[in-house]
């Protein structure tokens, strides 16, 4: 075991060293970066709040009156305002009509989330593109529009900024901690520029083709809408400043310098491109302003501004991409082609959520108030506490990395966050009474509920790998809430006994523990996505592996390995390729299908072959239906085995229509012929012109039962299958109403089933006549047995000591008739009184056996991964 153990950590080590020498270095640049504007920042800020109070940021913070929020609401109202007629302007100058109401939604939405999630050009201009793009807008002019919007927004911002310190350049000055002359004369050189470019537009947009590259054409827009959005983003920056200056009571500066401040500010921020500046505003903020407003009653309304004009709006566009789901908005609206639109929703969620996560995380490293922790001692006990918080971190963490699979649809993730928002839910009650933490997790859940059915892919969650830039900002996440522990508790000595002292008002023993539980939870998961086997993925055999494993197929006797000529499933062939295994794959499950074809004696190395290809990609091997003969090599290999059901086998010599047990099948039979029916055997070489009757049968049956093909491990119509077979056709009235495939191989030994259809309106008598006709048939060629195919979970009786899986398959057999009619389908072959062999499931493991159970299904319902 040691042995073993120590090869699967060498391999994996060579497998690492193997992909660290192909990382594309360039794509580590912008995580790098960020990592460094991260770490500058923090810095900028620790030296900038030495004089700062955490607990007086928080008391500022829940002081703010309902009125000062009211006012931010409505100032954040004109803003958006504003921003939404920049839109319109926009769109008159790329010549692009739309309406109101999606003006309106693509102007707010897109804003709101280029400021979650920086880059606010790209993101937003992404959202536009979807939007503005459901009534005809092109994306090349989406991409025109947001360059005019983003440019005019920065020469508004520069504008605010020259005429605020021109109007107040003395208590600027002193402010900004530069010469007044200085400042004018930057002043007077913005407006300078300002005035030259809006004189050099003219009457109409135009367009420029620069020198030194002519393929580069540049929008010149017209003076008319250059001055309109200049007016209106200075509206749109006004109504953002006046958004944090409510929150500023008793600040020491005019309105006036405090809008130079602010455009100023957010300029530095958009130069950043961090989400919706964060770090670089606050620090301009701070520093520009930090001698002349109360420093904790700056810090609260910054924070208290990022809620209003930040999250709120992410929120209410979230909350209106969710409301697309079932067309209901979009019929309120009058919309029609709407459909793009709450294929948005996942993008938001994914924002929204990997927020939540970071809230959380920073929620575990704070301190709770000590009023509600007075409270909570009555209510709760210590360690519901203690553990709540602990494990409010990890969950957050968790959050962080499920986020991704939002963002690429999957169900399991939508189920993962579901629950998880959930447990968090209850948790940040009873951790702190945190009811704002609480309210947000309550809304991302109705958000959730709302979308349900935009998470419909089905696929492994973690099964592909992290960006780096993804583990970068899970990294900034945990950082910066480590640097807001250490704030929170900076007036509090370190003492190794801070680890151990579990009391109510132990606040920062709790908040280390979390922030420790958080931050190892994170570098576990990273360490193992680093590390981990590549998942490898399904591959369609080549036409050299289908026509060697056709020629192993035909020399060999068990006929149900033609399912390898479906051509969807990959081949491990052995050494010798004179054997070979037909295999799938989804999730970590690799699931073979029955046991090698070939020499039995190639069977023990291609089974271990197969169990150490799965291990090496961090994968579970399964075997599936394989014969009760071959259990002893499965059962070497270490696997644990299942009982599946048992395949009904037609022993043909003994297959006659005598005796009272045969009656139901004679009266069939005469039934069928009296309504008609007859029988014919169509060869494989005269399939191609018989298949467009094949075609039309199958296709009224799958319609007729509200179906689609089934793979895997059931028979598929397709071209190419069924031109490797024989089939048997049933007529009429000379009409062909039913047909079946069946395999058989060049030893004419045995012979299986295959594709069985028939149209609605035929005798209810013509399966079992053609299943009769076609076993004579058979039996008079020379065959000896007959394969109907397996009956799941046929006889698995509970029995007292069997095992877990053997249970509930016993629980399967006995109750699942609600859902697929497991009795009936054994009734129907028990007929033909076939002898009945069991198949089984060999798996590592009882618990792995559910998992592959669930992989299998979706197997057999076409899907791969």
């Amino acid at each position: 075991m040691q042995s073993y153990n120590g090869d699967r950590v060498r391999k994996a080590f060579a497998a690492f060293c193997t992909s660290y020498r192909r990382i594309n270095y360039r794509r580590l640049v912008s995580p790098a970066f960020a990592l460094v504007i991260c770490g500058l920042l923090l810095i900028a800020l620790q030296h900038m709040s030495r004089g700062i109070n955490y607990h007086l940021v928080s008391r500022q913070l829940l002081s703010i009156a309902p009125d000062r929020w009211l006012a931010a609401l409505g100032a954040t109202v004109l803003s958006y305002f504003a921003l939404v007629a920049r839109d319109a302007i926009g769109l008159r100058h790329v010549s692009a009509k739309i309406p109101q109401s999606l003006l309106w939604i693509g102007a707010i939405a897109g804003s709101a989330l280029g400021n979650a999630a920086g880059f606010g050009a790209l993101t937003g201009g992404a959202v536009r593109c979807r939007v503005y793009g459901a009534v005809g807008v092109t994306p090349a002019q989406v991409g025109r529009l947001t360059v005019f919007t983003s440019v005019s927004l920065a020469m508004a911002l520069l504008l605010v900024s020259a005429l605020g310190a021109a109007w107040g350049t003395e208590p600027l000055a002193a402010m900004m901690h530069t010469a007044p002359g200085t400042l004018m004369t930057g002043s007077a050189v913005v407006l300078a520029a300002l005035a030259a470019v809006t004189g050099w537009c003219g009457r109409r947009t135009t367009q420029l083709r620069p020198r030194w590259n002519r393929r580069i054409v540049l929008d010149v827009p017209s003076r008319a809408d250059l001055i309109a959005q200049l007016a209106l983003g200075v509206v749109d920056v006004v109504g953002a400043a006046a958004a944090l200056w409510v929150f500023l009571p008793h600040a020491n500066v005019s309105f006036v310098s405090f809008l130079a401040v602010y455009s100023g500010s957010l300029l530095l921020g958009m130069l950043g491109h961090t989400p919706g500046g964060v770090g670089v505003f606050e620090s301009a903020m701070v520093f520009a302003l930090g001698s002349d407003v109360n420093a904790p009653a700056l810090v609260a309304g910054l924070l208290a501004y990022r809620v209003i004009y930040f999250g709120l709006p992410l929120m209410v566009s979230a909350g209106v991409m969710a409301g697309f789901e079932g067309r209901a908005l979009g019929r309120h609206l009058r919309l029609r082609r709407v459909a793009g639109l709450s294929q948005l929703a996942p993008l938001f969620l994914c924002i929204i959520t990997f927020l939540a996560g970071s809230m959380l995380v920073v929620s575990s490293a704070t301190p709770a108030f000590a009023r509600r922790l007075a409270i909570l001692s009555h209510l709760v006990p210590l360690w519901a506490l203690e553990s709540s918080q602990l494990l409010s971190g990890v969950l957050g963490v968790l959050l962080l990395f499920v986020a991704r699979g939002l963002l690429r649809r999957l169900d399991a993730a939508w189920w993962l966050t579901f629950g998880l928002t959930a447990l968090s839910l209850a948790l940040s009650v009873i951790k702190g009474l945190a009811f704002v933490e609480a309210g947000v997790l309550a809304s991302l859940l109705i958000l959730l509920a709302c979308t349900r059915r935009r998470f419909s892919r089905r696929s492994s969650l973690f099964a592909e790998r992290f960006t780096a830039g993804w583990f970068v900002s899970v990294a900034i996440v945990l950082i910066c809430a480590a640097w807001v522990m250490f704030f929170a508790y900076r007036n509090i000595p370190y003492k190794n006994d801070l680890w151990w002292q579990f009391a109510f008002d132990e606040r920062a023993s709790r908040s280390l523990r979390a922030m420790l539980a958080a931050s190892l939870f994170a570098a576990a998961f990273a360490l193992w996505q680093l590390l981990r086997p590549a998942a490898g993925r399904f591959v369609c055999p080549s036409s050299k592996d289908l026509s060697d494993a056709v020629q192993i197929i035909r020399l060999q006797e068990r006929s149900d390995a033609g399912l390898a000529m479906m051509g969807d499933k990959s081949f491990l062939f052995s050494d010798s390729r004179q054997a070979f295994l037909m295999f799938a794959k989804h999730g970590r499950t690799w699931a073979a299908l029955h046991d090698p074809v070939g020499p039995r004696s190639e069977w023990p190395e291609l089974i271990q072959k197969f169990v150490r290809l799965a291990h090496s990609h961090g994968g579970r091997a399964a075997f599936y239906q394989v014969r009760a003969d071959a259990l002893p090599l499965y059962l070497d290999s270490g696997l644990t085995l299942m009982k599946l059901g048992e395949e009904a086998r037609v022993t043909l010599d003994a297959f006659d229509l005598d005796g009272p047990k045969r009656s139901s099948l004679r009266y069939a039979l005469r039934r069928a012929e009296r309504d008609g029916c007859t029988t014919e055997i169509i060869d494989a070489a005269n399939i191609p012109e018989h298949l467009d009757i094949l075609r039309s049968i199958s296709d009224s049956w799958l319609n007729a039962h509200a179906g689609r093909e089934k793979s895997f491990s059931v028979a598929a119509f397709s071209e190419a299958y069924l031109a490797a077979q024989s089939v048997m056709i049933v007529r009429q009235q000379g009409v062909p109403v039913a047909f079946t495939t069946f395999m058989t191989t060049d030893l004419n030994v045995e012979a299986t089933i295959g594709v069985m259809r028939h149209l609605p309106q035929a005798s209810p008598y013509v399966m079992d006549y053609l299943f009769v006709t076609l076993a004579l048939h058979l039996k008079h060629v020379g065959y000896r047995s007959l394969s109907l195919g397996v009956a799941p979970f046929s006889g698995v009786e509970p029995m007292p000591l069997g095992s877990p899986l053997h249970q509930l398959g016993s629980m399967v057999w006995r109750f699942g008739g609600r859902f697929y009619n497991f009795q009936g389908l054994r009734a129907f072959k028990g007929k033909f009184q076939p002898g009945w062999e069991p198949r089984y499931l060999a798996v590592s493991g009882w618990v792995s056996a559910l998992v592959t159970l669930v992989d299998l299904s979706i197997l057999a319902g076409g899907r791969r991964s």
